[in-house]
């Protein structure tokens, strides 16, 4: 079947026939699909986000995730497919939960140095601990500054550093957890160049 294909979907299309269709390629299978969820997640979405615009966002991850799930044949069971759904959705809550704990956290570590202005105006100097933050990280190797961008200044799942790295998602925990150590220790003492001066 071709994927371009736009085919009318009848109502009474069970979810699997439209699973199987959609694996083959349907586009109108995918979005009678996402049509038959779209309020189930949208109440999902509205129990925990207050911004209409923030549900909005929640809803077309949750789709667009689902139709990845779909192209790739991951719906092992058709039949429960609202089960999958309601999986998709407490995965992608809990992802945006955990990435605001690394915000939050990394804020209570470096809030008052990440506060501080990037380029200071004229006349003005940069604080000693923004200097002190910017000579730990040009001492973590590559691959550590990597993780700390894409976990705190991008807001990325463990998952989608993983991805991005080409490493496990446990693995990029602990990449992650050894790169704050590795900051922690090193605000905690001296410039490297006043220990050489």
């Amino acid at each position: 079947m071709s994927t371009s294909a736009a085919t009318v979907v009848s109502p009474e299309t069970s979810a699997a026939e439209l699973v199987a269709r959609a694996a083959a390629g349907d586009r109108g299978a995918e979005s009678a699909l996402c049509g038959r969820f779209d309020a189930a997640v949208r109440l999902f979405a509205r129990r925990r986000l207050r911004k209409p615009e923030a549900v909005d966002e929640f809803a077309q991850d949750v789709m667009l995730l689902l139709i990845e799930a779909l192209r790739a044949g991951r719906v092992e069971d058709p039949a429960r497919l609202g089960g999958f759904v309601l999986g998709i959705c407490r995965n992608l809550a809990l992802d945006r939960v955990r990435q605001k704990e690394r915000r939050d956290a990394l804020w209570q570590t470096y809030g008052a140095e990440l506060a501080a202005p990037a380029a200071p105006a004229p006349g003005e100097e940069v604080s000693y601990e923004v200097i002190h933050l910017e000579d730990c990280l040009s001492q973590l190797p590559a691959r550590s500054r990597d993780v700390v961008r894409l976990a705190y200044a991008e807001a990325r799942s463990a998952d989608e550093i993983a991805g991005a790295l080409g490493t496990s998602p446990v693995n990029a925990r602990v990449l992650r957890h050894r790169a704050l150590q590795a900051l922690r220790s090193c605000m905690s003492k001296r410039i490297s160049w006043e220990v050489l001066s």
